[in-house]
């Protein structure tokens, strides 16, 4: 833990991710789902999904605070949430959890600056996050290709209320949501205890 990606593990979480992202059946969300992976591509390359020592009054964890941590979260909760969504298929939309999964923390792409391993602080935060997070801004990136599609008013904010609640900032309404919260926090928390024992009770 806590090791930069070398440039052919990012390709191959990458392609995972893709691999998933085509398991999605509407054509639609698949088509967006691979979309953004491909144009945002560059840029979850770069950047760690947490931080370290910004705000050390608001947090005293962070989690993937590397080179290719948030490429490295995306696809670990992306499995994790496909894993348990297969025991609930019958009764979950797999497609929402595989959609919702992968996008969840796109908005960290506009959130955290590239990695800098020369950096004092391995935050990397830019003054955006102080003002709107990760969530609200991975909201905007989907809605605006979701858009682009012939999707349903209905079926649009299905989808976005799951990037929306996965922080546990909103009420969930949906198990797929449920479900991708669960494995956002699942790969988040054990990740840190494993690369922070400092912080393990």
């Amino acid at each position: 833990m806590l090791k930069n990606l070398s440039n052919k593990q990012k390709e191959e979480k990458f392609n995972g991710l893709i691999n998933y992202a085509s398991k999605i059946n509407n054509k639609s969300l698949k088509s967006v789902c691979i979309n953004i992976l491909n144009d945002y591509k560059e840029e979850l390359f770069c950047r760690g999904a947490g931080h370290d020592g910004i705000e050390m009054n608001k947090y005293n964890r962070t989690h993937q605070c590397f080179d290719g941590g948030l490429l490295d979260h995306i696809y670990n909760v992306t499995k994790i949430a496909y894993d348990v969504g297969c025991n609930y298929e019958k009764q979950v939309d797999m497609d929402l959890i595989l959609f919702g999964a992968i996008l969840h923390d796109i908005g960290k792409t506009k959130i955290f600056d590239k990695w800098n391993e020369n950096s004092e602080i391995k935050s990397n935060l830019n003054y955006s996050y102080l003002l709107v997070d990760h969530v609200y801004i991975g909201e905007k990136i989907v809605e605006e290709y979701l858009d682009k599609e012939n999707i349903s008013e209905k079926f649009k904010y299905q989808v976005l209320h799951i990037i929306a609640t996965h922080m546990d900032t909103m009420n969930k309404h949906m198990a797929e949501a449920y479900i991708v919260s669960y494995a956002d926090s699942i790969d988040a928390d054990v990740e840190n205890i494993i690369s922070y024992p400092r912080n393990a009770i």
